[in-house]
């Protein structure tokens, strides 16, 4: 039986951070990201045509390491298929070291294909201990794909806060990765142990600058 997330048509499935000679490959992909994310956000194109992404320079700073921020290229069979964007900002403000996906693209070519699916498990599974993974509330497609990759990957253990005020409106799930574990070594859902929780007023940084 494939591993959760994958069907047998998936192809093997990497992920592997991208050098710093490949961040234009990445500033063109995620050209075609936040142009799939215009709807959701209302962002609109510069002068030159492309919807920019100022923050990406960072992930190959101290600064930018300091942040925890780790760019990830995703290859499905070898070929290129999307990236993701990892950084340790909390939209919960928690003070905690923490993982958060700041961005994360597949290729419309390869969506439908689980590769999505195994290629979020590979990055969780680099880091060990707390995640955030947030949604904007109008975008339902994200919401439906993390709400199945992590209550997939976390076995109904996972915690959704629902958020609600000047700073982000959307979701934010949080969790534990052990890790690596392998998937039978991880043991079996305790039942259904999603917990929301909704709120107006958080403290803390909450923003889309993640």
């Amino acid at each position: 039986m494939a591993p959760s997330g994958r069907t047998v048509d998936t192809p093997p499935i990497e992920i592997r951070v991208a050098r710093q000679d490949e961040a234009a490959t990445l500033e063109n992909m995620l050209h075609l990201y936040l142009h799939d994310l215009s709807p959701f956000t209302g962002a609109t194109i510069g002068d030159d045509g492309r919807f920019a992404y100022p923050r990406l320079p960072q992930y190959w700073t101290v600064e930018g390491e300091a942040e925890g921020r780790v760019p990830y290229i995703i290859l499905a069979g070898g070929e290129m298929a999307g990236f993701a964007l990892k950084s340790s900002h909390s939209c919960l403000g928690r003070s905690a070291p923490v993982s958060n996906v700041s961005e994360f693209f597949v290729l419309r070519r390869w969506r439908g294909q689980g590769v999505g699916s195994m290629a979020a498990r590979a990055l969780f599974d680099r880091f060990a201990g707390p995640w955030e993974v947030a949604q904007l509330r109008n975008n339902a497609p994200a919401h439906a794909f993390w709400l199945q990759v992590i209550d997939d990957y976390t076995h109904h253990r996972f915690v959704e806060h629902d958020l609600k005020n000047e700073r982000w409106n959307g979701f934010v799930r949080t969790f534990e990765s052990p890790g690596g574990v392998p998937e039978r070594s991880r043991g079996p859902g305790l039942g259904h142990q999603r917990t929301r929780i909704s709120t107006s007023s958080l403290t803390g940084r909450v923003t889309r600058d993640r």
